[in-house]
This record gives C-alpha cells, structure tokens and sequence, in this order.
C-alpha cells in the first residue's frame, strides 16, 4: 500500500513538474515579426542564397588566379602493341637485332632480358648458339619473341615495355580573357542582387506575419465577445425562468431567450474554430512549430493606436526593393551582351608543365630512379576565334533581346507599382471611413441594449425587443472588430505599396 502511494506521489510529481516546464510564449506584433524575421524558413533560404552568391563571387575570381593540377597514371600492358616492321632493318637478321643482342650482355646494363653482369672488359660471346642461324651474333629469346622470325618481308616490333608510369604537374595562369573581365566587374551586381531578394523577403514576411497577427488578434477577441454575450444571455434566460415559474410573464419570453442562447453558441463554437485557424497561420507565417502555445499581448485597440493613420508621403517606386532588383537585372543583362561580344577576342594564357615517365620489363624495377625520364616544359597559348559560322552573333542577339525583356519588365512594374499604390490608398481611405461609422453604430446599438434590458427587467418591455437588440449589438460588435482589422490590413497593404519598411 505504501509503495503504490509513492507511486502515485511521483507520478503526481513528474507531472507538476512537466506542466511547469510547458512555457506559454507571449508575442507582441513586433516580436512576432522579429522572431519570424529570424526563423521564417523563406528569410533563412534567401540568407543561404546570399551565402551562395558570395561563393558564386569567389568562383568567377579564381578563374583569373593561377590553376595547379596533379596527374599519375599507370598502365600495364597484359599484350604489348606491336607495329609493322620491315625484316631487313628489324628482323631476327638485321643489324639493329645483332646490335641489340650484344648489348644484352653488357656489364650492368640489364638491357632487355637483364643478362648476367660480366666486367668491363667482358666480350660478347660469339659462341653461343644463333637463334636465327646466321652469322656469329647471339640474338636473344627476348628479341626473338618481339621481332617476327619470318623470311617474309614485313614483321612486326613493339616499343612499349608492360609496366608504364606517367605523373607530372601543371601549372596555368589567364592573361588575358574579356569574358573573364565583365564577369569581374558583374561581381558586384551579383551580390546586390541576392542582398536587395534578403531584404525583399524579409519584407514579405514581415508583410504576411502583420496580416496573421491582425486576423489573430480580431479572431480571439471576437471570441471572447461572443463568450461575454452568452454569459449575459444565460443570466437573463435564468431570471426569465424565474420570472416565468412565478407566473409573471408568458413562456414566449422563456423561448425566444433560449433561441438567442442556442444561436450564439453555436456562433461561439465557431468562431473558436475560426480563431484556432487564424492563431495556426500566424504560428506558420513565423515559423514556430504548430503545437506550441503562444498568446497575443496587443489587442486591436492597442494595434490600431500604434498605427499612423494619417496622410501618407508622396509615392515614389524608388522606395520599392524591387524597383532595384529590376534595375540591377538591366545592369546584369548588359554585362552579358557584352561578356557575348567578347567572345571575339582573343584569349591568352600561360602553362609550365613538368612529367614524368617510366617504363620497365618489371614491376619492381619502375621505383628505380635511374628508370625515370623527366620532361619540362614552358609556353604560351593563344586563342583566336576566326569563324564559328555565326554562333557568337546569335548569343549576342539573345543576349540583347534578354536585355530588353528586363527594361520591359521594369517598365511595366513601374506602372504597376503606381496602380498598387493608387489602389491601397483608395482602400485604406474606405476602410478608415468604415471604421468610423462602425464605431457609432456600436456606440447606438449599445444604448439601445440597455434600454430594452432596464425595460425588460421592470416588466415594461418585451422579450422580442430584448433578443433583437441584442443580436443587433452583438451583430455591430463584429462588424466593428472586423472594420478595425480591415482599416490594419488596409495600413499594411498601402505601406508595402510605398515601399515602408
């Protein structure tokens, strides 16, 4: 029994403790900003994209910058190549193989089949027996496997030894290319370009996450409204029934109470639907996780006071990034028209390489020093484009056409910024006169409650006139929160128009 007590006493425990470390995040608009600015996935790759441009920037530099490469290669011929040879100067009988044959026997040489070392002074032996048959000179089985021993006239020698290695170094460096020069002075541009998407997608999102957070706050707050009025309605219904059990009044007043009770909670379940939406899309635009808790600090009355509601600045698409994005792109575009032209000019660049080569009958014997042969060289290579049949004529006309399809596009995104902002203000103007009148119809609906509430309470009124002008006070409450945050969506579509950061 103890021990099932203690169980429950640390079940119990870990349970306080772990509702106590569940945390409620609370979010004003500007920290809902900020912490979307910060974790939003669409800022976070557009940060990475300018990473990605800076690394594009150091890759178009290091093309100019001296290039060092490394090569080893080793080949092992299982069947030499062979070439076609005449007899007389190749053949087992030549003198070339009689030459061959008594350098095999020279002292250290190990020429061909590596003979046995003799001295110095060691003479070729005359007496041993000719393969071929002919004259005094020893020929080798190594001559006489390579070399065809035939009458005919053609045979066949190969030149090549099995084990073959190559390794070098090489050394470039561009002098001159046009092409790589706009592409340096393009750098800067490039960079710009992926700065000026940051700031626009930081805007966006600071954009969509202001638009959430309205929505947000006049979903809870009208939440709450519905919630109040119920309370209210359920504390009239109580009293009617009363009322009605002591016989003073007739059960319509009971049933139409019960009627305006049903209506709004059914309006209260949902708008609780509606409100859970509205908070997950502002969860999402700012890239929290969707099952954590947050709550809004900033009502729509407290937005609305810190918004500046009066006469905007004059219009200027200046103010817009993306009026220099697309006026970067024209820049980039006439890089690129005249990186094409370059294309016929010519391109100078210099090389040193260094190799090395080895070829023996061995495997072992290629690690020998003495096998290696090095080669060095030194030059410079020039590149003159002639002809090309009007290949680098057709890039520079689709470059060009690029170029234009970019001026018609900034063009067009002027007059479109004009109409978007001619737009938003016409909207925001709207949507402040609504606001406007909103507030007196709640401020008249209000009266006309209370009145009929008074009246009801003393007997001098109906219950008809009471649900009707609840309803209506009810029905001009929503509509107020709504024209409010109509008037704060309004605001932030006119200062995205003009460009307000």
């Amino acid at each position: 029994m103890k021990t099932s007590l203690l169980t429950i006493a640390l079940v119990l425990a870990i349970n306080f403790v772990g509702a106590q470390n569940e945390t409620v995040q609370s979010f004003t608009l500007k920290q809902a900003v900020d912490y979307a600015i910060d974790n939003a996935n669409s800022v976070k790759n557009a940060r990475l994209d300018e990473k990605k441009a800076k690394a594009f920037n150091w890759e178009i530099l290091t093309q100019g910058l001296p290039q060092l490469n490394g090569s080893f290669e080793y080949d092992h011929y299982f069947k030499v190549p062979e070439v076609p040879a005449f007899n007389q100067y190749f053949g087992p009988t030549s003198t070339f193989s009689q030459i061959l044959a008594r350098l095999e026997y020279i002292d250290g040489t190990g020429f061909l089949n590596g003979g046995p070392s003799q001295s110095p002074n060691a003479t070729v032996n005359t007496n041993a027996p000719n393969p071929s048959g002919n004259g005094n000179a020893n020929v080798p089985q190594s001559i006489a496997t390579t070399l065809n021993n035939n009458s005919s006239a053609f045979g066949s020698v190969s030149f090549v030894l099995p084990n073959d290695i190559t390794t070098g170094l090489t050394l470039t460096q561009l002098f001159f290319d046009a092409r790589y020069m706009f592409g340096i002075k393009a750098r800067k541009d490039l960079f710009k370009t992926s700065r000026l998407s940051t700031e626009l997608s930081q805007q966006e999102i600071r954009y969509s996450v202001t638009r959430a957070y309205y929505q947000a706050a006049a979903a809870s707050e009208s939440k709450s409204l519905l919630e109040q009025n119920l309370k209210l309605i359920d504390t009239l219904l109580r009293d009617t029934r009363a009322t009605y059990a002591q016989g003073l009044i007739e059960e319509l007043d009971v049933n139409r109470l019960e009627l305006a009770q049903a209506t709004l909670q059914s309006q209260v379940t949902l708008q609780n639907g509606m409100a859970q939406v509205a908070m997950a899309n502002l969860k999402f635009q700012m890239g929290l996780p969707l099952d954590n808790e947050i709550v809004l600090t900033e009502n729509l009355e407290q937005l609305k006071s810190e918004v500046d509601l009066g006469l905007s600045a004059a219009f200027n698409a200046q103010n817009r990034i993306e009026y220099n994005l697309l006026n970067t792109a024209i820049t980039l575009k006439g890089y690129d028209v005249k990186q094409k032209r370059s294309g016929y000019f010519p391109t100078i660049a210099g090389f040193l390489n260094y190799t090395g080569n080895v070829q023996t009958q061995a495997f072992n014997d290629m690690f020998k020093g003495t096998n290696w042969y090095p080669q060095g060289i030194v030059g410079l290579k020039v590149s003159i484009p002639i002809f090309d049949a009007g290949q680098k004529w057709a890039q520079v006309q689709q470059a060009k056409l690029e170029q234009q399809k970019a001026q018609n596009n900034f063009e067009n995104f002027k007059q479109a910024a004009m109409l978007q902002y001619q737009s938003a203000q016409a909207n925001f103007n709207s949507a402040l006169a609504d606001e406007t009148n909103s507030q007196k119809t709640v401020d008249l609906s209000k009266k006309i409650f209370n009145k009929n509430e008074i009246k009801f309470a003393n007997g001098a009124g109906s219950s008809f006139e009471l649900v009707q002008s609840e309803q209506e006070f009810t029905t001009n409450q929503l509509k107020h929160m709504q024209s409010i945050m109509n008037l704060l969506n309004a605001k932030a579509d006119l200062d995205k128009a003009m460009g307000v950061k």
